[in-house]
């Protein structure tokens, strides 16, 4: 039976601990036939009190891993991040980097599959150009390509592939812009072990350098990962929107019919509810379950309700 580890960086708060708990839950409802499931948590920073030991009960099976104080002096919020790269398990063959806002609600074997079978990094693309440069107010560079080029200089040799597009930009907008290399949402992306080690020696080398010449260094995790597979000489694979699902309406009117076949919900948008406090409490959980939400929020409230029950259970 092959083994899948999905890796989730977090900070040591309820809000955290509680959507672990419910990924584990996730996990194990999931149909499991010709895998195994290993689920790690990388953790950093201070510790919110007495978080831990509420949760530890639900976490059960979850490898718990903190980060080290040399690396968080070093490497602030980013280190929990980078230990993922860092603290890998090395006996999986595909390794999966995993928000922790993200619920995964059918089948992952076939993708799984397909990874191992095709040797291809996979992912669905970043929602938008995020690495554009707005420290002035405006974007300083005219087109993606430039903004890459400006980003990577004296960086990289291996010329990027801008055959893809940003999943959420639609046709009205700047073709310049809407252009993108194999540049990922980092909420859901698989990778083969036999390409994982020199993706991460490389994405480890980069993400530090890039954060200072961005002007959102929060996005210099999915930026350096961009770089660093296409140096790998992997193969990549850009999937559809249903493995990495946003809870944003344009995600439902820009890709019809994938909504309907979602696999993992990405529930990051804070419009109708928040994504830190629907599983904190029996009062947060059943103040979620009983909004009256609509569209993509409605689907995944049917999913939450499916997959955690009506009776909140920690």
């Amino acid at each position: 039976m092959k083994h899948v580890a999905f890796l989730v960086a977090a900070s040591p708060n309820a809000a955290f601990f509680s959507q672990v708990a419910v990924l584990r839950r996730a996990f194990d409802r999931l149909p499991w036939t010709r895998w195994r499931y290993t689920l790690h948590v990388y953790l950093g920073g201070t510790p919110e009190a007495g978080a831990l030991e509420a949760w530890t009960p639900h976490l059960r099976g979850v490898d718990l891993r903190w980060s080290t104080a040399e690396d968080e002096q070093r490497d602030g919020d980013w280190a929990q991040s980078d230990d993922v790269f860092r603290h890998a398990p090395a006996a999986a063959d595909v390794l999966v980097a995993l928000d922790a806002d993200t619920l995964p609600v059918r089948s992952l074997e076939p993708i799984l599959d397909d990874v191992v079978a095709d040797d291809v990094v996979a992912g669905t693309l970043a929602h938008y150009p995020t690495i554009i440069d707005n420290r002035d107010g405006a974007a300083q560079e005219p087109s993606i390509r430039d903004a890459w080029l400006r980003l990577t200089s004296g960086l990289v040799t291996t010329p990027l592939d801008f055959t893809f597009s940003h999943s959420l930009m639609d046709a009205e907008s700047p073709a310049a812009l809407r252009e993108a290399p194999f540049y990922l949402n980092f909420g859901v992306v698989f990778l083969p072990r036999q390409h994982f080690d020199r993706i991460a020696r490389e994405y480890l080398r980069l993400r530090p350098l890039l954060e200072r010449r961005m002007s959102d260094g929060d996005f210099s995790g999915q930026a350096a990962l961009t770089l660093a597979i296409a140096g790998s000489g992997a193969g990549t694979r850009a999937l559809p929107l249903r493995y990495n699902f946003p809870n944003d309406p344009a995600a439902v009117r820009l890709h019809p019919g994938e909504l309907e076949q979602v696999v993992v919900h990405h529930y990051l948008r804070t419009w109708a509810y928040d994504r830190h406090r629907i599983f904190r409490s029996a009062g947060d959980y059943h103040a979620f379950l009983s909004q009256p939400l609509e569209g993509v929020d409605q689907c995944f409230q049917a999913d939450v309700r499916r997959t955690v029950g009506d009776t909140y259970p920690f």
